[in-house]
């Protein structure tokens, strides 16, 4: 990936992180499920949607790349046994969604563009 779709991607991912944290959070302190604090439930399943529905969306953009770069025989046998294509993209996803972004921004900063000559 170039610098600026890994700078796409994290803006992105962070995008469904922050959104789905606060829609999950004022869902999840609604009714007082888990905790006596509408505060700690805020945050409870603010943190579970948010990182559940980016993880999700991580492994979707990443398991397109990685398709994009396969051959047609491997996309046919990738189809016709879709449940396990599934369950490797999301375990692949929730595995990892946390290093993989850490690996994203640490080769953002490495990889400084050159300055532009006028």
């Amino acid at each position: 990936m170039s610098r600026k779709n890994r700078i796409a991607y994290l803006i992105t991912t962070l995008c469904v992180l922050i959104s789905a944290f606060f829609i999950y959070g004022a869902i999840g302190s609604i009714g007082l499920l888990m905790f006596e604090n509408k505060l700690a439930s805020f945050c409870y399943w603010g943190l579970l949607g948010g990182i559940g529905f980016s993880m999700i969306f991580s492994s979707v953009i990443l398991a397109v790349i990685f398709f994009k770069k396969r051959s047609l025989p491997f996309k046919i046998v990738s189809a016709i046994l879709w449940p396990v294509t599934f369950a490797c993209i999301f375990y692949a996803g929730l595995a990892l969604y946390i290093p993989y972004q850490i690996y994203n921004i640490v080769k953002i900063i490495k990889e400084k563009e050159p300055p532009q000559i006028a």
